[in-house]
């Protein structure tokens, strides 16, 4: 059940006769999303986030409406569902449950350390899921409300220090259609080893396109890189949010065709579609084109250096 943005999850408990019995409780949309991406059980939607517990008798249902009654005391034991059920232990038919169906297999060599991993993950799903977000506002068949959630996350980030670009990228896996989330499969963690990654086929291709292109292209793109960057400091338009920033500026143009320039060459698809999300605003565009730059060139890396390699 959903009323307004919060969800309600209920469960069968053990009734008397002629009666229905449930226990529910309030869930947020953000904490029904992990439960739908299996990053929590159903036991903890229950137990963990600090909300209130009610009950309520199905039989008593009037015109589609039950009135549901505080829970006071502790969650008795057999009340609550049992550890580690999460969403793939049921089935579900609504749309947005559909998941992933593309598996990217890479080769993992050498000696890692457990925070190596981590970080190496952290930002090849930068990657991946900035293109995503870019290919589904771009993709006709992609519903108009998810569209607006996108675009609204480009437009209301300030990209202004650190905290807003980690906010900014730490957003986009939660609004991508469901279909195109990461989802790690299966890991083998030797060497040579392996990690199988199911997402988007399409995403997946352009993701290593443009990190095999900024390998080939390093020394340029560097340069490139830091003439932006250093432009951009020299005028305190780092320190600028994003918003503040006028188009009549008279750096305007010049931010505008150097983002351009290091986007193309970078091989990034749908420059426009970019532009269009941060509407038009030069920039916010040069900002998430150099942000951009700094995640490929920690995640390219790890390839460099023979640890990772695609399949």
């Amino acid at each position: 059940m959903k009323t307004f943005k919060t969800h309600v999850v209920a469960l069968a408990i053990p009734s008397p006769p002629d009666e229905a019995w449930f226990i529910a409780t309030t869930v947020s949309s953000r904490e029904m999303e992990a439960y739908r991406d299996g990053h929590v059980d159903l036991r903890y939607l229950f137990t963990y986030p600090i909300r209130s517990i009610y009950t309520f008798d199905l039989m008593k249902m009037v015109d589609n409406k039950v009135m549901m009654e505080p829970f006071e005391d502790h969650v008795p034991e057999q009340y609550l569902p049992s550890p580690r059920f999460f969403s793939s232990s049921h089935t579900d038919d609504e749309e947005d449950t559909v998941g992933p169906t593309h598996i990217q297999s890479l080769v993992v060599d050498g000696e890692w350390d457990m925070p190596d991993f981590g970080q190496f993950y952290s930002l090849y799903s930068d990657v991946y899921y900035f293109l995503s977000a870019v290919h589904a506002f771009a993709d006709e068949s992609v519903e108009i409300e998810k569209k607006k959630t996108i675009k609204q996350t480009f437009v209301h980030t300030p990209f202004k220090g650190g905290f807003s670009y980690v906010h900014f990228y730490t957003a986009l896996p939660a609004i991508v259609p469901r279909n195109e989330r990461l989802r790690m499969d299966k890991i083998k963690y030797e060497s040579p080893g392996y990690v199988d990654v199911s997402g988007d086929s399409e995403t997946f291709a352009e993701t290593e396109s443009i990190i095999l292109s900024f390998l080939n292209n390093r020394a340029p793109l560097r340069e490139l890189y830091n003439t932006l960057h250093s432009f951009l400091s020299k005028k305190r338009y780092l320190v600028m949010a994003a918003e503040e920033f006028s188009e009549n500026a008279p750096a305007s143009e010049y931010i505008n065709q150097a983002a351009a320039t290091r986007a193309e060459t970078r091989q990034i698809r749908n420059t426009e579609t970019v532009r269009s999300l941060v509407k038009n605003n030069p920039l916010a565009f040069a900002k998430i084109v150099l942000s951009l730059y700094r995640r490929l060139d920690e995640a390219s890396r790890f390839f460099a250096q023979g640890r990772v390699n695609f399949t």
